[in-house]
């Protein structure tokens, strides 16, 4: 009698499970809809205030029950997945952000991976991991090339990858190879801003290497000048940066790969 009961138990969730399972699938094609909807109509795709809604109108609905952590939870799981699969759609490819010292390309792609559900490295820190050293002790120990020859290795290991944001130092673009691979799996988005900005922005930061003792308009004007012609060759999508937050910039990224992939 006893196992005639848990199998009737069993039979019960496998029908819950069949239910859930549809409903979900059926949530799914509406988030598609709606993505498309927002596409046609020039809306912004990704929008933290609904999701918010979203999750404070379920808890109420079910403020009934005595699983609301259980119920957060889940819908919290499902606005991941939802979201991973709208960038998927916008956004079937890597997202590699180039670009000076001080354009926002790390903070800008942290902010991106979040939105887009997307697994984001950079390829400095990925660097340090991996030798235990840190950028300007690699460049004081060993010299640029030697930097050179680690970055290189390092997105040719990164760029193989599928579906992530990688964040590259202000002079990978010098290498061709480096821009072969980043461009055979993904879209180089270039982000720029003038000196002034990048000068403000830097000013305080002793990591720099090729800024050390050089923290000033004039060589930063200068290295600019010398890297302008590799930035706009690499570069698939250009972003300005200059008095933009992170939020404008990251959704700014966000519609013009989807207009770029479009006209492909």
């Amino acid at each position: 009698m006893e196992l005639d009961r848990l199998e009737e138990l069993r039979k019960s969730i496998d029908q819950c499970d069949e239910i859930l399972v549809k409903t979900f699938e059926k949530r799914m094609e509406l988030v598609i809809e709606v993505l498309e909807y927002k596409r046609e109509k020039g809306l912004p795709v990704f929008h933290p205030e609904r999701e918010q809604q979203v999750m404070e109108k379920v808890l109420s609905n079910f403020s009934h029950i005595n699983r609301p952590q259980e119920i957060k939870a889940l819908y919290k799981a499902i606005m991941k997945i939802s979201r991973r699969l709208q960038s998927r759609e916008l956004v079937p490819h890597n997202i590699v952000l180039v670009g000076f010292m001080g354009t926002g390309k790390t903070t800008t792609a942290k902010d991106l991976a979040k939105k887009l559900e997307m697994k984001f490295v950079d390829v400095d820190a990925f660097i340090e991991e991996k030798t235990g050293m840190t950028i300007a002790h690699i460049f004081e120990e060993n010299g640029e090339g030697y930097f050179r020859a680690l970055e290189k290795k390092a997105i040719m290991e990164l760029s193989e990858e599928k579906h992530m944001i990688l964040s590259c130092g202000g002079g990978a673009i010098l290498n061709k190879e480096n821009v072969e691979h980043m461009k055979k799996h993904g879209r180089v988005v270039l982000l720029k801003a003038h000196a002034e900005t990048i000068l403000k922005r830097l000013e305080k930061d002793d990591t720099r290497p090729l800024l050390k003792d050089k923290i000033n308009l004039e060589h930063i004007r200068k290295m600019l000048e010398e890297r302008e012609s590799a930035y706009n060759i690499s570069s698939d999508l250009v972003i300005e940066t200059d008095y933009k937050s992170i939020d404008d910039i990251s959704n700014e990224i966000v519609k013009k790969l989807y207009e770029f992939n479009k006209e492909k």
